[in-house]
């Protein structure tokens, strides 16, 4: 796969031709720069790759989350999403991106990057974060804090 290369939403316009990915490959790619729009886009770069990471690590760690990018993205449990953006009750969940919004377009960046690997994982292998505003979560509990980044702390 080629290195991702957009910087800016311009570069973007041409949809994913940038990245020269299959059918197959796109289809896994896909909601990737979704999840990370609605968790992220207002964070820094690297939480943005981050919570990237976090999907990935994921995915190549199969179990009840899921087996690929979008089973682990839209895998349901006790009745929520993974990555609560995407819950009714989330008001994230109604929103999508504008095509030229620069956060789309970072966000674009962030997953092409992780995607094709052309970033390391910042997050020490984590499989699991959260806002660091908020109490930690019970699911916090015998897990391994691994990083704080933007405004997230991550855990495996």
């Amino acid at each position: 796969m080629a290195t991702p290369s957009p910087t800016t939403p311009h570069d973007c316009d041409s949809g994913l031709d940038w990245l020269g990915l299959s059918a197959r490959q796109g289809y896994q790619f896909g909601l990737l720069p979704l999840v990370i729009w609605l968790e992220a886009r207002n964070q820094p770069y690297e939480a943005m790759v981050a919570v990237g990471w976090v999907v990935r690590n994921r995915v190549e760690s199969p179990k009840w989350w899921g087996w690929d990018f979008p089973s682990v993205i839209l895998e349901h449990y006790s009745g929520t999403y993974q990555f609560s953006s995407f819950d009714e009750d989330d008001p994230n969940s109604e929103k999508f991106p504008k095509g030229h919004e620069p956060a789309w377009a970072e966000c674009l960046r962030a997953a092409a990057a992780v995607f094709t690997r052309s970033v390391q994982d910042p997050t020490g292998a984590a499989t699991h974060y959260h806002d660091h505003t908020i109490r930690p979560p019970g699911w916090t509990k015998g897990m391994t804090k691994t990083a704080e980044i933007g405004a997230f702390s991550f855990y495996k």
